[in-house]
């Protein structure tokens, strides 16, 4: 074995799985992306996978580099180079605005006491992991808008 992990130690980037099956296994096409931290994501069957089937081939390359080490260099060039109406970011945007154009409480709490499929503790659980989401969006723009944009002393 050509590295200093151990056969069966688990992975140092935290996903509990064995290095041997994680960022230690053979290089090849990603398949699907594991998000950090977010055990409830699969709080929606599919979800993750989804998300990779949604996402253009360079950010599956870039999270395939970044977890096993490697450059991320050229799937940032690659992400550069994606029009804008096809950029994530701007589809997550844009399905927000649809799902959010003719949102009322009032209609949706009608609802509530008929959801079969869909229990309203498990509703409940993933309107929280959906803010969850938009407050790490929220606070990632934030950060960059500060630092790329820093304040003008009140001036626009």
């Amino acid at each position: 074995m050509g590295s200093n992990t151990e056969h069966n130690a688990p992975c140092g980037c935290g996903s509990g799985k064995k290095y041997e099956d994680c960022c230690g296994a053979p290089k090849g096409k990603v398949e699907s992306m594991r998000v950090k931290d977010l055990n409830v994501f699969e709080l929606t069957p599919g979800l993750a996978d989804a998300l990779s089937a949604s996402l253009d081939d360079s950010y599956l390359e870039y999270y395939g580099a970044a977890c096993s080490g490697r450059s991320t260099k050229e799937a940032e060039a690659r992400i550069a180079a994606i029009p804008e109406e096809k950029r994530y970011l701007t589809r997550v945007l844009d399905s927000l605005d649809g799902a959010f154009a003719d949102f009322d409480t009032k209609t949706a709490m009608l609802d509530l006491p008929h959801m079969q499929k869909r229990q309203p503790e498990a509703i409940k659980r993933y309107l929280k992991f959906r803010l969850r989401q938009f407050t790490m969006l929220l606070d990632a723009v934030e950060d960059d808008v500060g630092e790329t944009y820093p304040a003008t002393g009140g001036h626009s």
